[in-house]
């Protein structure tokens, strides 16, 4: 599916996970809130494949996974990666 923006990117990739951090698989489906000026306190959508080398998959939610923000953040220092099943390391997060 192929959200309208980046809110709704959001909004789909994390109740499709059903407010699931997939890093750490914590359950964040009773403090979850999403606000457009405070954005998500505990989770983000991250996408699997990186925005900058493929910006037609941005909006696509099948290339975002639910994390809370220290996997996301782990995710970008290298010191978590998640492999979704069937993937390539090519596909891996960074």
């Amino acid at each position: 599916m192929i959200a309208k923006n980046n809110e709704e990117f959001t909004r789909l990739v994390l109740e499709r996970e059903h407010f699931y951090c997939q890093g750490c698989s914590k359950d964040y489906s009773h403090s979850w809130c999403f606000d457009k000026k405070l954005k998500n306190k505990y989770l983000c959508a991250h996408h699997i494949k990186r925005k900058k080398p493929h910006p037609e998959l941005r909006l696509e939610t099948d290339n975002g996974i639910c994390t809370c923000l220290d996997c996301h953040t782990k995710h970008h220092d290298g010191n978590l990666t998640y492999r979704p099943n069937n993937e390539t390391e090519d596909n891996q997060i960074r």
